[in-house]
C-alpha cells in the first residue's frame, strides 16, 4: 500500500490539488500497527519524511499541513520539536509564497475543458484557456521555488505540460514544445557528462513524441517531421524511416494531400541513403494519386542541386509539364529554373513551346507567362526581341480586353526592376497602372503589380478599394449629431428614419429629472375627449 501511495506522489504530488493524497498517506502511515521500539522509530521516521516532503510542495492547505506537521513534532520531543520547526519555518515561508501565485495562476485555468479540435477562428474562451496554460508553464519554467534541485524543476515543468495536453491535445504546438524542452534538457545533462540522465530524457521525450502520433497527431505532419529529425539526430534511421512509412499510410480521410510528407522522406532518403533512395520515393510519389505538382519540382532541384546533372531535372520537369500543363505554379516554377540556368537559347524554346498555338493553355493565365518572358528578354534580349515579345504581350491583352487603349502601361513594365519605377507614384495613378495591375483577377501573379507580390483576387479587391478611399476626399464628420436609433418612439418626439433629433438641453435635463412614467398611477387624461374640449371652446380675443 505504501508503494502505492508513493507511485501516485510520484506522479501527481506536486499538482496544486494533491492535498488529499498527502493527508491519506500520512493517516494510512499513522494508522500502521508497530511492535516494538524499532518498529515504532521506523514508523516516526517514515511519517515525518513524508511530512517534510509534503510541506514543501506548494499546494492548496499546504498551511493546514503545516499546523499538523506541528502538532506531530511536539506529541513526540517538544525540545527537538521547537528546532527542527524553526530550521523548517524559512523555507516553509517560500513554499507559502509560490503557494499563493500557483493558486492565482492556477484559478483561470478550466481543467474539466474537453479536449476537442480547435475552432476556426478560435474562440475566446479557447484563446484564454491557451494563454492561462502558457502562462503556467513558463512560471514553472522560471522555477518559482528558487531550488537548486534542477531535476524537481524539470519534473515541475514536465508535468505542468502533461497536464497541458490533457486539455489541449489538438494542439501541435504544445507537444512539440514538451519534446523539444525534454531534447534541451538532456543536451544540457550530456554537456555536464551525465549521459545516463541525458539518455532518460532523450527516451522521455522519444515517448511523448510517439503519444501524440498514437493520439491526436496521428495525421499532423509537422509532428512527424519534428520526431524524424529527432530520431534521425539520435542516429536512429530505420525508425525515423519507419515514422515516415507511417505517415504516407494514413488514409485518404485523414491525409488529404501527402505531397509535402513525400518531399520531406526525398530529402530524408537522400540525407541518410543516398540519391537512389529519394528516386524511389519520388517514384512512389507519383504513383499516388492524392500528390500535386510540388513533388516534381522538390525531386528536379534535387537532382540539380546535389547530383549536379542538368539533364535528369530538365526530365523531370517535362514530365511534370506533361501532366500539369494548365497548372500556372507549375509552370512559373519551370520558367524560373530555365532561366536561371544561364543558357538562353533553352529558355526561349521553354517559353515558345508552353505559348505555342498547339499547347492548349488557358488564355487567362497567359498573361503572367508573357510577363515573365518580357521579363527574361529585358534581362537577356536586344531591342529587337524585347519589343517582339510586348508587340506579342499586347496581342493578349487586347484579345482580353484588358487595355481599353492603354498600351502605355505595358512600356512600364519593360523598364522596371524590382519595386523601381520609371514614373513617380502619382505619374502611375495617372497612367491607371495600379489599376491594370488589378484586372487579371484570375491569375495568383501579375507583373502589373506594383509590389510584385503573390495575392489572390479578394485581396487585389481589398487593395483597390483601400487605394479609392485613400484619393478620394473625405467629409469631416465631428460635428454631425450621433445616431441614436429607436424601436418605438413616442409621440411627438419627431422621430427620423433611424433615429430621434436630440433634445434640447434645458428639455434634456428635465427629462433626466422627472420621475420615470412607470411611477405614475394615475388619474390618467383621456386625450381624444381633452382634444374635442379643446377644439369646441371658445377662446375670447
Amino acid at each position: 500500500m505504501a508503494q502505492a501511495y508513493d507511485f501516485a506522489l510520484e506522479k501527481i504530488g506536486m499538482d496544486v490539488y494533491s492535498y488529499s493524497i498527502w493527508n491519506d498517506y500520512i493517516i494510512f502511515l499513522k494508522s500502521v500497527e508497530a511492535v516494538g521500539s524499532d518498529a515504532e522509530n521506523k514508523k516516526m521516521t517514515a511519517v515525518r519524511k513524508v511530512y517534510q516532503k509534503g510541506i514543501m510542495t506548494p499546494m492548496t492547505n499546504v498551511e493546514l499541513l503545516w499546523k499538523e506537521y506541528c502538532t506531530y513534532e511536539m506529541g513526540i520531543n517538544q525540545m527537538l520539536a521547537k528546532k527542527i520547526i524553526d530550521e523548517r519555518s524559512r523555507e516553509f515561508s517560500n513554499v507559502k509564497r509560490v503557494t499563493k501565485e500557483f493558486e492565482t495562476l492556477v484559478r483561470t485555468i478550466d481543467r474539466n475543458m474537453p479536449c476537442i479540435p480547435p475552432t476556426s477562428p478560435q474562440a475566446a474562451d479557447e484563446i484564454k484557456q491557451i494563454t492561462a496554460w502558457r502562462k503556467f508553464i513558463s512560471w514553472e519554467r522560471s522555477n518559482p521555488l528558487k531550488t537548486e534541485d534542477a531535476l524537481l524543476v524539470i519534473r515541475r515543468v514536465v508535468l505542468a505540460y502533461e497536464q497541458c495536453l490533457l486539455c489541449l491535445g489538438y494542439h501541435a504546438d504544445l507537444w512539440y514544445e514538451a519534446c523539444a524542452y525534454l531534447d534541451q534538457t538532456s543536451r544540457e545533462y550530456s554537456e555536464k557528462g551525465d549521459a545516463q540522465l541525458a539518455k532518460r530524457f532523450l527516451d522521455d521525450a522519444a515517448i511523448l513524441y510517439e503519444r501524440a502520433l498514437q493520439t491526436y497527431m496521428r495525421s499532423n505532419m509537422l509532428i512527424h517531421f519534428a520526431y524524424t529529425d529527432f530520431e534521425e539526430q539520435r542516429l536512429n534511421i530505420d525508425k525515423a524511416r519507419s515514422i515516415y512509412n507511417r505517415l504516407l499510410d494514413v488514409n485518404e480521410a485523414n491525409l488529404k494531400d501527402p505531397t509535402l510528407a513525400y518531399i520531406q522522406a526525398m530529402r530524408f532518403e537522400r540525407r541518410t541513403d543516398g540519391i537512389k533512395s529519394a528516386r524511389a520515393i519520388f517514384k512512389r510519389a507519383r504513383e499516388d494519386t492524392r500528390t500535386n505538382h510540388q513533388i516534381y519540382v522538390a525531386a528536379a532541384l534535387m537532382e540539380y542541386y546535389c547530383t549536379k546533372d542538368n539533364n535528369i531535372a530538365f526530365n523531370i520537369f517535362n514530365l511534370g509539364l506533361k501532366k500539369y500543363s494548365q497548372n500556372l505554379d507549375y509552370i512559373l516554377a519551370y520558367i524560373d529554373y530555365m532561366t536561371h540556368l544561364n543558357e538562353d537559347h533553352n529558355a526561349r524554346v521553354l517559353f515558345e513551346r508552353i505559348l505555342s498555338p498547339n499547347n492548349p493553355i488557358l488564355k487567362q493565365l497567359q498573361p503572367t507567362i508573357w510577363n515573365e518572358f518580357l521579363k527574361f528578354e529585358s534581362q537577356v534580349g536586344d531591342l529587337q526581341s524585347i519589343k517582339k515579345v510586348e508587340k506579342r504581350r499586347l496581342k493578349i491583352y487586347s484579345e482580353l480586353n484588358e487595355l481599353e487603349g492603354r498600351e502605355t502601361l505595358l512600356l512600364v513594365d519593360r523598364y522596371k526592376f524590382l519595386n523601381l519605377l520609371p514614373c513617380s507614384i502619382d505619374e502611375l495613378k495617372l497612367l491607371g497602372y495600379k489599376d491594370l495591375s488589378h484586372m487579371n483577377l484570375s491569375s495568383t501573379n501579375t507583373s502589373l503589380l506594383s509590389n510584385g507580390t503573390i495575392v489572390n483576387g479578394t485581396a487585389l479587391l481589398e487593395q483597390v478599394v483601400r487605394d479609392r478611399r485613400a484619393i478620394l476626399p473625405r467629409p469631416d464628420i465631428k460635428h454631425m449629431m450621433p445616431f441614436r436609433p429607436t424601436r418605438n418612439p413616442l409621440p411627438g418626439s419627431h422621430p427620423t428614419p433611424g433615429g430621434v433629433f436630440p433634445l434640447p438641453d434645458t428639455a434634456l435635463y428635465l427629462v433626466k429629472v422627472l420621475p420615470p412614467s412607470r411611477n405614475f398611477e394615475g388619474p390618467f387624461v383621456i386625450i381624444d375627449e381633452l382634444m374635442e374640449r379643446v377644439a369646441r371652446m371658445t377662446i375670447p380675443d
